[in-house]
């Protein structure tokens, strides 16, 4: 299964994620699934025009995990991946606060 009911996700050409509330649910044209989008309405949208959004600090832990580990974070023991992931949130919380600054 490609999303679960919870999922956030990127609906073709809208600015704010939606959210999955079922699928797959079969049709000609391929699955669909039921999407709840930002401004309320629900849709069922085909799997080619939604993508999984992955947030902020998994991008950062999973660049991180190459540079320091040179593998992938999924492949990396479990303490690794705790040491990745905080070391990711800490650096977005830098950035953040950092924002705009030489």
């Amino acid at each position: 299964m490609k999303f679960k009911a919870g999922d956030k996700v990127k609906y073709r050409d809208v600015v704010m994620p939606a959210e999955v509330l079922s699928g797959p649910h079969k049709s000609p044209g391929g699955n669909r699934w039921l999407i709840l989008k930002a401004d309320g309405n629900v849709t069922l949208a085909p799997e080619r025009h939604i993508e999984r959004v992955i947030p902020r600090v998994d991008q950062v832990a999973g660049t991180l995990a190459v540079l320091l580990y040179g593998r992938s974070w999924v492949s990396l023991p479990h303490t690794a991946k705790l040491q990745v992931t905080q070391a990711a949130a800490r650096a977005l919380i830098i950035a953040d606060l950092t924002r705009g600054q030489a």
